[in-house]
């Protein structure tokens, strides 16, 4: 149901900015020409061992795949994803030596649940850490990354800021305050409307939306990080990739032109600049 269709019915802007905020996390089911893909690069997960975290009454589905104890690095997918489409990243990690470890977020693939945002991304990783901590590297795509930068900051209420030694960040948003006002002007909420739907936020976290923004997260936690992300994409705007250059020298940016936002995962250049950054 869109904005428009609830606004016929409901003219209370809190209610109609709940509603939309339920729909903002509820994932949308895998496309039926997707489900060939996605079951192809399940497969490229047969060789780990699998295994269940527990999380807030249920579980989340895991992967572990071990190299030659150099430390653990971990794969955390975007929107619509689950852990087999972040798979290319396994072998050039264990080739250096890596243990690499892959999950379903909360409500995809085959974990649990049936809505995500990102402090529940949070809290799920927090649950993969108690598991299989501690980590020498993240690597998140799009979405991923947004959890991975909230992670760290601490700024989720309760939750103490989980720590790595390197970030790669694959087509990742930055501010998630742009994120809220680009579904809002998407799906013609008020301004009222707005207003409540970022509300959520503060409700969730103890923090404001405005808190959220990648690049001062990694200001104040200059990890080493490599930004990767394609000119082209449709979906994330190379302007985050510039922004988090803004946090200091040990934020790396390196465009990859023609990748698009998902061909971006797959690509050589990706997988070999991820790999090298990890082992550096």
């Amino acid at each position: 149901m869109s904005a428009q269709d609830i606004a016929q019915t409901v003219e209370d802007p809190a209610t109609i900015a709940d509603r939309m905020f339920d729909l903002f996390c509820t994932p949308p089911a895998v496309p039926e020409d997707a489900k060939a893909g996605m079951s192809r690069m399940q497969t490229r997960l047969d060789r780990a061992e699998a295994f269940r975290v527990p999380f807030e009454g249920d579980a989340l589905q895991a992967y572990r795949f071990i190299g030659t104890g150099r430390g653990t690095v971990v794969l955390v997918h975007g929107w619509t994803g689950q852990a087999a489409v972040m798979s290319a990243f396994v072998d050039p990690l264990l080739d250096a030596g890596f243990d690499v470890v892959a999950f379903d977020l909360p409500a995809h693939g085959r974990s649990s649940g049936d809505r995500l945002h990102v402090p529940l991304g949070v809290r799920a990783l927090h649950a993969l850490h108690a598991a299989t901590g501690p980590w020498h590297g993240l690597i998140g795509h799009s979405f991923g990354g947004a959890v991975i930068t909230s992670a760290l900051s601490g700024l989720v209420d309760g939750l103490p800021r989980l720590t790595a030694s390197r970030l790669a960040l694959v087509a990742a948003p930055n501010s998630m305050p742009r994120i809220f006002d680009t579904f809002s002007r998407h799906q013609s909420l008020s301004p009222a409307a707005q207003l409540h739907l970022k509300s959520h936020v503060r409700r969730l976290t103890g923090r404001a939306v405005e808190a959220f923004i990648g690049a001062d997260i990694l200001r104040r936690d200059p990890v080493p990080t490599l930004v990767l992300h394609a000119p082209d994409d449709k979906e994330v705007d190379y302007l985050s990739a510039e922004e988090f250059a803004t946090a200091g020298p040990h934020v790396t940016v390196h465009p990859l032109p023609g990748l698009g936002h998902r061909r971006i995962l797959y690509a050589r250049d990706t997988l070999r600049a991820v790999a090298d950054f990890m082992a550096a």
